[in-house]
Formats: C-alpha cells, sequence, structure tokens
C-alpha cells in the first residue's frame, strides 16, 4: 500500500495546495469557513466547498452593482449583510444557465445534482456566518427551492444483452475509424480489464485509478483499493476478473510502459497512470461504439453492477458494503426503482393463465 498511498497523499497536496490558493482570492471573512471546511471534511470535499463559494463572488463580482469595481478580495461583509432572497434567486439561475462553453464552443444548461451541490456549499458558508454571528439573517432561507429534474436519463444501468455487447466491442476492438482502431488495439486488454473490472465489482472510477499493480493479489484473488475517505477496503475477484487481469499484466503492461517504472496498475498510451478523466473518454467511447443510446459512464457501470448484484441476491446490504456505502439509505436511494421495476414486471405476468382461457 506504500506506493498507492503515495498516489493519493499526492491528490491530497494538490487539493490542500488549490484550497489555500482560491483562499487568498476571497475576502478574509470567508477564510474562516475555508478553514472549517477543511477541519470537518476530507480534502476532496473543502476544496469543492471552497470552488462552489468562489463561484458565488465571482458571481457577485459580475453581477452586483456595489461589486463590479471591486476585486473579490475586497468584497465587504457589509455588501454581504445587503444579500436577500432575490439575490439567491438569481444565483440559482445564473448557476443553471451555464458558463463554461464546450468543445464545440456552446453553453449547455446545468442540470439540478449541480445547483444543489453549490446551494449547498453557499448554505453552510451563510449557516457559518449566523454562527459567528457575522450576519443576523441567512438568505438562504427564503430563497426558492428548485424543483428536481424529473427526466430520466437514457441510460442508467444496463441489461445483461447491454453488457454482453459492450464487453464484445472492447474485446473486437470496435471502432469508428480506422485511426480509432489502430490506437484502440494497443489498449484493448487494458480496457476489457477495466470495463471487466468495474463490471464486476462496481468500484468507482477513482478507486480504479488510483490502483497499484501491487494492489492486485492472484494468491488470494483481491484488490485493495481506497475509499472514499481515505479508508483501505479489500475486494474478491471472480474468475472473469482474474483471468482478463493476468493476462493484460502479463502481456500489454509492459508493452505500454515501454521499459519505465510506474506503480500504477493501468497505464496510458503517455507510459504513466491513467487519469479518471481518461477511463471515462474511453467507456465513453465504448458506448458509442457498441450503437447504446445516451452517454456510458463508469458509474453506470457501477451501477449495473449493483443492480445486477440486488436482482440476484435481494440483499440492500450486501450491495451497500460491496459498493463501500457507509450509509444504506444511499444505497436504496440509488436502487429503490429496481422495486418499481418488478412491480411493474409482475403486473405482466398472467400467473393464472387467464389469456388462453376464453370462457373465464
Amino acid at each position: 500500500m506504500g506506493e498507492n498511498s503515495a498516489y493519493y497523499n499526492s491528490i491530497k497536496q494538490k487539493h490542500i495546495e488549490e484550497i489555500q490558493r482560491l483562499k487568498e482570492t476571497l475576502p478574509f471573512h470567508v477564510h474562516g469557513f475555508i478553514d472549517e471546511c477543511q477541519l470537518k471534511y476530507q480534502e476532496s470535499t473543502a476544496h469543492s466547498y471552497t470552488r462552489d463559494i468562489c463561484f458565488f463572488f465571482n458571481f457577485l463580482k459580475e453581477k452586483n452593482p456595489l461589486c463590479r469595481d471591486l476585486l473579490i478580495k475586497d468584497i465587504s461583509l457589509d455588501i454581504i449583510k445587503q444579500l436577500n432572497a432575490q439575490d439567491i434567486n438569481e444565483y440559482q439561475i445564473y448557476i443553471s444557465s451555464g458558463h463554461k462553453p464546450d468543445k464545440h464552443g456552446s453553453i449547455k444548461p446545468v442540470n439540478s445534482r449541480a445547483i444543489a451541490r453549490k446551494m449547498a456549499a453557499l448554505r453552510n458558508y451563510f449557516k457559518y456566518l449566523i454562527n459567528h454571528d457575522y450576519i443576523l439573517a441567512d438568505p438562504t432561507q427564503k430563497a426558492a427551492t428548485r424543483k428536481k429534474d424529473v427526466e430520466k436519463k437514457d441510460i442508467r444501468r444496463l441489461d445483461t444483452e447491454q453488457v454482453r455487447t459492450l464487453t464484445e466491442s472492447v474485446e473486437n476492438v470496435s471502432s469508428a475509424s480506422h485511426h480509432s482502431k489502430v490506437m484502440a488495439e494497443r489498449t484493448a486488454k487494458r480496457d476489457l480489464a477495466i470495463i471487466t473490472l468495474i463490471l464486476n465489482t462496481g468500484i468507482r472510477v477513482s478507486e480504479c485509478a488510483g490502483l497499484d499493480l501491487s494492489d492486485v493479489d492472484f494468491s488470494d484473488n483481491t484488490i485493495t483499493i481506497i475509499r472514499k475517505g481515505g479508508s483501505p477496503d479489500h475486494l474478491y475477484l471472480n474468475e472473469v476478473v482474474r483471468n482478463t487481469l493476468r493476462d493484460y499484466i502479463k502481456t500489454e503492461r509492459p508493452i505500454l510502459l515501454d521499459g519505465q517504472e510506474d506503480p500504477a496498475l493501468f497505464i496510458s498510451l503517455k507510459r504513466r497512470r491513467m487519469s479518471v478523466r481518461s477511463i471515462q473518454y474511453m467507456v465513453e467511447k465504448y458506448g458509442k461504439n457498441s450503437n447504446l443510446s445516451g452517454k456510458l459512464t463508469p458509474h453506470k457501470l457501477r451501477r449495473t453492477y449493483g443492480t445486477a448484484l440486488y436482482n440476484k441476491t435481494g440483499d440492500i446490504y450486501m450491495v451497500a458494503d460491496v459498493l463501500g456505502h457507509k450509509d444504506v439509505n444511499t444505497t436504496v436511494k440509488h436502487y429503490a426503482a429496481i422495486e418499481e421495476e418488478h412491480k411493474q414486471k409482475a403486473s405482466q405476468i398472467d400467473i393464472y393463465d387467464t389469456q388462453d382461457d376464453d370462457d373465464f
């Protein structure tokens, strides 16, 4: 676990450094809130809170007439005291309109989950100001509560046939172009190992990217991963995962390293550890090559595993343990839809064989 710890420690250090850099751009009265976040939460969570608060102050700088001629760090507490529910509503609209253009130059609306995350950071910030007697009223309390998105995504999880199609696409190096196929052939065993691993263990993409070669133990058929929060966990491998991993490690990984040394299990074409984004892009690519509707993500592969495990066992506590959910209610929230599917299927089953009985 030494090398693995070094990898996660480097991520932790980057978050700490980024928090400090962002903190210096914010008003002094925000610093205590950032410090409190670092004491209460993991570095990744504190980093997210810091970025979201920076986003809010950028909004004030851009949209609030009192702030337009000020540096963000010079936005005073007196200005914050003047904010009301309408300001917070305008902020929610500002978030939802989107601000970062994609690779095609288009700006897409932000989904309700992203808005909720930024609003959670803002509410915690105003709660901090109230608790420390900086302000008397919390403007988020009377702000509008956004309704949740109700539309269903194209792919929430894969069925058995879609899993087979996806796996065959990776095994056969299916690709949209000759160039892409040539590139994919160089990493076919690695890609198959990653997709097979997630589909059969449900690990998070961050846990997958963080794996070192030393974390794989073929003697007892386990992998050691670092869960959210930094705690190690051991997962057992079935024969399919074991074989695909062993094939990749023995044949393709040394070629990808090309004489270089790296502790990482999954190596990129640049001869270093694959990033989370690289794995996400790879999974999305094979989703397109398999003609699956909508965008395929590692999280949907994780959800596919959780769904299949629950369907097979009916044990929500087992699913929670294997997926690394600290609270089983989190598991219930994500997989409660399965119960609804069971009810829908049950309504279509003619358990009394009445359809062929004309006299019934």
